[in-house]
């Protein structure tokens, strides 16, 4: 069973609930893509091979699916296998899609396939993945928005 905190606890001068409303529910995660990764070889077995550095993801009720930043999509190269219309809080726009994997090694867990390209980092956010709905059909995730915890577990 695997389980991790995404919240903030509360540190000298700062509640961790005012914290958890500045940044968000955040995990951890690698991103990048393993043409060798094969999800119904490979899902339990071994994680993608991926850049190792760890970057923060917004774990987004408000997201159906999950996007990568755009900037760090053409950084790695990753390939784009589609153009789609995204909808957002500014109206629609036409985004690229990529293929690539997100793993979080916290949960032993990686989403794979098409990622919308968004403009996270451009925008002025310090997350560089938004983690939608379609994750967390697969965890049980406990927001405490008066202390700032959030576990996401799937016990």
């Amino acid at each position: 069973m695997a389980r991790t905190l995404c919240g903030f606890d509360s540190v000298p001068g700062t509640h961790g609930r005012d914290l958890l409303i500045g940044t968000g529910p955040t995990l951890y995660v690698r991103i990048g893509f393993d043409p060798t990764y094969d999800p119904t070889r490979d899902l339990n077995v071994r994680a993608p091979i991926l850049p190792e550095q760890n970057l923060m993801a917004l774990v987004d009720t408000g997201a159906t699916e999950s996007c990568i930043d755009g900037g760090l999509a053409m950084r790695l190269n990753l390939p784009i296998v589609d153009r789609r219309p995204l909808g957002g809080a500014h109206g629609v726009n036409e985004v690229n899609v990529h293929l690539g994997h997100i793993h979080i090694p916290a949960l032993a867990f990686t989403i794979y396939g098409p990622f919308c390209a968004v403009d996270l980092v451009a925008g002025g956010q310090a997350h560089h993945a938004l983690i939608g709905r379609t994750f967390l059909q697969a965890f049980t995730m406990i927001y405490e928005g008066r202390t700032g915890t959030v576990t996401i577990h799937n016990d």
